[in-house]
């Protein structure tokens, strides 16, 4: 924890950029919906979401090879969120 008068001094720069720049200060402190839903989502979620997406594209380009595959590692990685892998 900042001591007393560095806090003190943070609020202070604070109120300074609020007063200068509102939009500045309002883009600053607002999260967007999509960072608040990837900084909750795990690596393996996010896989699998991207690979949904690939297999998708896929299906709208013809391909069907990349539908499979692409569905098929979506798949995998929704099946094994309970896996673990240990490193010993």
């Amino acid at each position: 924890m900042l001591p007393r008068d560095e806090r003190r001094r943070l609020r202070e720069i604070e109120q300074q950029l609020i007063g200068d720049d509102p939009k500045l200060a309002r883009r600053l402190t607002e999260t967007s919906l999509w960072r608040q839903v990837w900084a909750h989502m795990s690596p393996r979620t996010a896989l699998a979401v991207f690979a949904s997406f690939i297999a998708v594209l896929c299906l709208f380009l013809g391909e069907g090879g990349g539908v499979f595959t692409a569905g098929a590692l979506a798949a995998l990685v929704v099946i094994s969120r309970n896996w673990q892998i240990h490193l010993d």
